[in-house]
């Protein structure tokens, strides 16, 4: 292509994309936080008018001030510039266009894109000039080429580096921390044989619970959500993607009280077992456990959601219901294969965990090769449905194994743990830790599980 023809070319750009985003910080001032991993400059933007808007939220973070349409009217004044970005008509016209800031990482993703695109287009013209007009020998311009397509990768890298020094010092503080209280390391997952062998769930980690369907995923997850937050003081992130929030409130408080949920739903409760739900609601009411049931959640909202939950409430960790639900977006290809999309997913699941320090607990079906080994075959990681690479990005993966009973479901109290069953919790992979069974107890008529007790089993 010669030089004139890529001139008369329009250069890569997202105009929508960039008024789309100005008008996400202006609708909510933290959303700036949220794109900040993506070193963001006034340069990014193509249209002049969002470089001048930029540049005015630029100085109003700077400050520490509000971003809204008032103040970045006001900086844009101050900067001389308001006229040159449109105006406040310009402005309003923007934030009528969007509703809510949600997406404003992706909106930054494809702006930095597209200016990363521009930069290749400008940097390499340059060199292909030169090239034709023989300026400087090879050895510099090759040199001159790969300097400057380093400075552009470089834009999608942050400083991450750190000296050995504060790796030291956050192991000694560590071990003195750990001097003045016993027990585990990481968050407590309620029964004693699992956090035997875990040590708790681990800031950075991506624990996968996997099973067929019917086998107690969610129940399992809600218990340890109600285990860690009751018990330990935990704060829980919980997104559903499958069962709305009050669904999942009224499943928590029923394992609590140890109470039959659909008796519950049809006002068929014994007096002993209102009391129950008094007392466990009552429990509950105060524990810092937040909920989220966007349904057909892509990642990146999901994300971004999880950012913003940890920021406003300082989770601990997060539960997600469950991995196989959440959706992607161009990003990655929305109309790639399956498993594709669920290596996309479970990657995204892990850097987030990392991301925010936290452990992230999602949830995963298996596929049918386990029931066509036999009713008694246990799981193992080759039956992770849709796709290996969750074997590859999890830390722990645990698997829940047992015979499903039929659910005797009595009102009469002394006979409340009938039909408790022996279940087994396979931990599978164990990145830093062993491999084993934990014996647990399943009850079903609560959907709650307990640490293994022969007395719960002989209870029937």
């Amino acid at each position: 292509m010669s030089s004139s023809e890529l001139k008369s070319k329009l250069p890569p750009q997202n105009i929508e994309a960039e008024s789309s985003l100005l008008a996400s910080l202006m609708i909510d001032s933290h959303s700036f936080d949220e794109i900040a991993e993506r070193r963001l400059t006034v340069k990014d933007f193509y249209d002049e008018k969002h470089q001048n808007i930029y540049q005015a939220i630029l100085e109003l973070a700077k400050k520490g001030r509000p971003i809204d349409l008032i103040t970045v009217t006001d900086a844009l004044r101050t900067l001389q510039t308001l006229e040159k970005s449109g105006g406040v008509d310009y402005l309003s016209s923007i934030l009528d266009k969007i509703t809510s800031s949600a997406n404003v990482n992706y909106y930054a993703e494809i702006i930095k894109s597209k200016s990363m695109l521009r930069q290749l287009i400008f940097a390499t013209s340059e060199i292909v000039t030169k090239c034709f007009e023989n300026v400087g020998d090879v050895r510099s311009l090759l040199d001159e080429a790969e300097k400057k397509i380093f400075e552009i990768n470089q834009d999608l890298f942050t400083n991450d580096f750190t000296h050995i020094k504060e790796i030291v010092n956050k192991t000694i503080e560590d071990l003195t921390n750990n001097e003045n209280k016993s027990g585990l390391s990481g968050i407590p997952s309620g029964f004693v044989e699992l956090d035997d062998k875990t040590d708790g769930f681990q800031k950075s980690e991506l624990i996968v619970i996997a099973a067929r369907p019917s086998m107690g995923k969610t129940s399992l997850a809600l218990n340890i959500a109600a285990n860690a937050s009751i018990k330990y003081g935990k704060r829980i992130g919980i997104f559903s993607c499958e069962m709305s929030k009050y669904h999942l409130g009224r499943r928590m408080i029923c394992s609590e009280a140890r109470v039959n949920e659909l008796k519950m739903k049809k006002g068929m409760l014994t007096r002993q077992e209102k009391d129950y739900i008094v007392q466990a609601a009552e429990k509950l009411y105060d524990t810092p456990i937040v909920f989220d049931d966007t349904p057909n959640i892509q990642i990146l909202e999901l994300r971004t959601k999880a950012r913003k939950m940890m920021r406003d409430y300082k989770l601990d960790m997060i539960i997600i219901d469950y991995l196989g639900l959440i959706t992607v977006g161009d990003e990655a290809g929305k109309n790639a294969p399956r498993h594709e999309q669920i290596a996309y997913v479970s990657r995204s699941l892990k850097s987030l965990a990392r991301q925010l320090e936290i452990p992230i607990i999602a949830l995963a079906q298996l596929n049918r090769n386990v029931e066509s080994r036999g009713e008694d075959a246990r799981p193992k990681l080759s039956d992770l449905k849709d796709s290996g690479s969750i074997e590859q990005d999890a830390d722990v993966i645990l698997f829940i194994h047992g015979k499903s009973s039929d659910s005797k479901q009595s009102g009469d109290d002394e006979n409340r743990y009938s039909d408790a069953d022996q279940r087994e919790l396979i931990i599978g992979k164990n990145r830093n830790g062993p491999t084993d069974i934990v014996k647990v107890v399943f009850l079903k008529s609560f959907t709650r599980f307990e640490s293994y007790t022969k007395d719960l089993i002989d209870a029937d």
